[in-house]
């Protein structure tokens, strides 16, 4: 039995957005620190803090906004390269006979 492109359009898609969100985690654990990720919410940051603040959610934004757009463009491309592959079935009775 093979997948439809529906199937591997969803397969797709779910490892795009995991594969975004695990890279933004990467950084966000990584660098956190310069915009104060990891402060008590209650502790105003520094200007710098909030300087890398502004530059890490314009960032993310970006990063977020590119890898959506590509998820989107999944099912134009699948349909393109491979066309409709859902399974269709066709029954063939024979040839009618003639009455007589």
């Amino acid at each position: 039995m093979s997948a439809s492109n529906d199937d591997v359009s969803k397969l797709i898609k779910k490892k795009l957005q995991t594969t975004m969100i695990g890279a933004l985690a990467r950084f966000e654990e990584n660098f956190g620190h310069l915009w104060g990720h990891f402060k008590d919410p209650n502790e105003p940051l520094t200007p710098e803090e909030e300087k890398f603040a502004d530059t890490w959610d314009y960032t993310r934004n970006q990063i977020l906004n590119q890898g959506n757009s590509q998820i989107r463009n999944i099912d134009k491309d699948l349909e393109t390269n491979f066309g409709n592959t859902k399974t269709r079935y066709y029954y063939n009775f024979g040839k009618p006979r003639e009455r007589g």
